[in-house]
């Protein structure tokens, strides 16, 4: 038994090798038809061996395939592309493969895994014919996206599918920040054919995904569903159309429940894919159905495991993402402990995709030792690897950790030298307010925007207590900082137009982060010299994102008391979210009432419902009263018809 590896390429001298290389040692020749090269393929080809034929570019992908298999000699072939190859020594098993194959068999279906060649990470996965019998019947059609077909009328090409742990290939052909041009360019030869498409469909397919390409979401849509609509199988991307639809409909912010019929058409058509159990899984969490979103999380998971199908599949590089919904979730109900796992299996995955998933999960174990925190965040990074670090760095910057910050800063400083910002960041951390300020104070003279710099200097001079920095900073500073400072130190009177807003919540983060109670206190009490008392609220959301559900309940508690017995809709958005706080500090009887508050003032948002039952079921006794007011409002049928959209 001979085999034969066949390629057709174009310019790529930097992939060719990796290819040829890959499974030069079991192959008897490699054929390379050259399409017209003015770079070192050439010559690369021929270095490894290679038989290189001439070929003149005529737009058709198949006939330039059907060339190089017309000069093949062996039983079998292999069909890469230059871009492609097989992955840790995996072609080793091809001819063991096909020495056991089936007499029925006229190809090996493998996995093939799409990687964004400009980062690296996965973008999917879809199963591909790349070997199979030499046969003067088996062709290639199609002047691109072409395909193997058999000749013989009413014969198929059967095709063995292998284990991806037997045989799998990377392809580095494509990245996101790529795909307009390449998009513009297949489409323009796709749209040439599309009078074929009565006897060819699949090209409607292949004209919505450069319409994704191009982020032209209502022609993505367009085609999508005349691909679907014409019925045609289309094995591997059957699964593609449903997708680019519901992709599309998501970034046109399409109605909502519009969208859900994509969604549960998709479960329906593909009951074992888990791509639609993911899209609805986040459409519920964005809904605030927390329970019911778990739910698609843990099927999601359930399915990716399962799944066997050569379907188009993109699940495997959002696995973190799951986790990380759940986390949210799990924090959400106080399962601290769940949502800490699911944050470290999201991280595990994908460290530095989603930084409010590290963010979350410091916020969960700030309570714990700070050696602790840091051996598990070396057991997550690598502390040697300067991404990683600034990764860690600019996070720990908004948590509260002073002394993990100073850890990470100097060790970022010492393995990879300093930039001002990291600088001042360690010595706040560690309490050196007197060089912190003079490193600001320089920053801010070259740079007088810059809100950062300035506020790390305020917090500083604040911290020192100094006269000299405290009179700088009232010289060199904007208007409203000079007014903050002013009526923290000076206790002078102020009144702080809604214009001072952005600046002001701003001072008080840091005064959080990086200052101590006391002047935290004194930054707050600011609040009382703004016309509208609307910026309680505001402070209220600031410490409700940083997880101080205890400063934020105080906050929101002293707008309400300031403005009475007020009806406004903003009140039963505070009731809500001062429900929410009283559940994260356990106060499950305080929740209900003040949720139940929010409910009667016309907030019906469903995290009502979620953590009104969620807060129920915390409470072993509840009194008659309450009861009957919540079970009226967890039968209510405002949430009723808000839940009927999801089913």
């Amino acid at each position: 038994m001979k085999l034969s590896a066949c390629m057709i390429a174009k310019n790529e001298e930097k992939n060719i090798a990796r290819c040829i290389e890959s499974y030069k040692g079991v192959v008897d020749e490699i054929i390379v038809v050259d399409t017209g090269s003015t770079d070192k393929t050439v010559e690369i080809a021929e270095n490894l061996g290679a038989k290189v034929y001439h070929y003149q570019w005529n737009d058709h992908f198949a006939d330039a395939k059907n060339y190089a298999l017309d000069r093949a000699k062996g039983n079998w072939i292999i069909f890469l592309d230059a871009d492609e190859y097989f992955v840790e020594g995996t072609a080793q098993n091809i001819i063991p493969l096909i020495r056991r194959l089936p007499a029925q068999y006229k190809a090996i279906a493998c996995r093939m895994q799409n990687i964004d060649y400009a980062n690296g990470r996965l973008l999917d996965e879809i199963t591909h014919v790349r070997i199979f019998r030499r046969d003067k019947n088996i062709r290639y059609k199609n002047s691109i996206h072409e395909c193997l077909f058999y000749k013989v009328k009413d014969k198929t090409i059967e095709a063995y599918l292998v284990d991806e742990k037997e045989l799998l290939i990377h392809h580095k052909g494509y990245s996101l920040s790529d795909q307009g041009r390449k998009s513009r360019r297949n489409l323009a030869l796709l749209l040439k054919q599309l009078n074929d498409a009565p006897e060819d469909p699949t090209i409607y397919q292949y004209i919505s995904d450069c319409y994704f390409g191009l982020e032209d979401w209502e022609q993505c849509v367009k085609y999508a569903k005349m691909s679907i609509d014409s019925g045609a199988e289309f094995v591997g991307y059957n699964v593609k159309p449903y997708q680019n639809i519901i992709d599309s409909m998501l970034r046109l912010k399409c109605n909502t429940n519009d969208i859900f019929k994509e969604v549960h058409a998709g479960i329906n058509k593909f009951p074992y894919h888990p791509s639609f159990h993911f899209y609805l899984a986040n459409m519920l969490y964005d809904l605030k159905k927390y329970d019911e979103a778990y739910k698609e999380y843990e099927k999601t998971l359930q399915l990716q495991k399962e799944y066997s199908d050569i379907e188009f599949n993109s699940i495997t590089p959002n696995l973190f993402y799951v986790y990380y919904g759940m986390g949210l979730v799990a924090s959400h109900r106080n399962d601290q402990e769940g949502a800490l796992n699911h944050f470290v299996d999201s991280l595990k995955l994908e460290k530095m995709r989603e930084p409010d998933c590290l963010r979350r999960l410091l916020w969960i174990i700030k309570i714990f030792p700070d050696e602790d925190i840091i051996l598990l965040l070396n057991s997550l990074y690598n502390k040697d690897n300067k991404q990683d670090l600034d990764f860690i760095v600019t996070t720990l910057t908004g948590v509260s950790l002073p002394k993990v910050l100073a850890y990470y800063s100097a060790l970022r400083i010492k393995k990879y030298g300093s930039d001002d910002l990291t600088v001042v960041y360690m010595l706040l951390a560690n309490k050196q307010y007197d060089k912190t300020f003079n490193i600001a104070q320089k920053c801010l003279l070259e740079d007088p925007n810059n809100r950062t710099f300035e506020a790390i200097a305020v917090v500083s001079a604040l911290m020192c207590e100094c006269e000299e920095y405290l009179d700088w900073v009232e010289e060199f500073t904007s208007e409203s900082t000079r007014g903050f400072v002013k009526s923290m130190v000076e206790h002078e009177t102020f009144t702080f137009d809604q214009v001072y807003k952005v600046e002001f919540l701003n001072l008080v983060l840091y005064l959080y982060l990086f200052g101590n109670q006391g002047l935290l206190d004194r930054g707050i009490q600011l609040a009382r010299y703004f016309y509208d008392n609307s910026i309680y609220v505001e402070l209220g959301n600031l410490f409700f994102k940083q997880e101080c559900y205890a400063e934020a309940l105080k906050l929101y508690q002293h707008y309400i008391d300031l403005e009475g017995a007020s009806r406004e809709e903003l009140f039963g958005q505070i009731y809500a979210a001062k429900g929410i706080c009283l559940y994260k500090l356990q106060q499950y009887e305080n929740s209900v009432a003040s949720l139940i508050e929010a409910y009667y003032l016309g907030y019906k948002n469903n995290e009502v419902y979620e953590f009104l039952r969620w807060s129920a079921d915390k409470l072993p006794e509840i009194s008659s009263l309450k009861k009957s007011r919540l079970e009226k409002i967890l039968e209510s049928k405002d949430l009723k018809d808000n839940i009927k959209v999801l089913h």
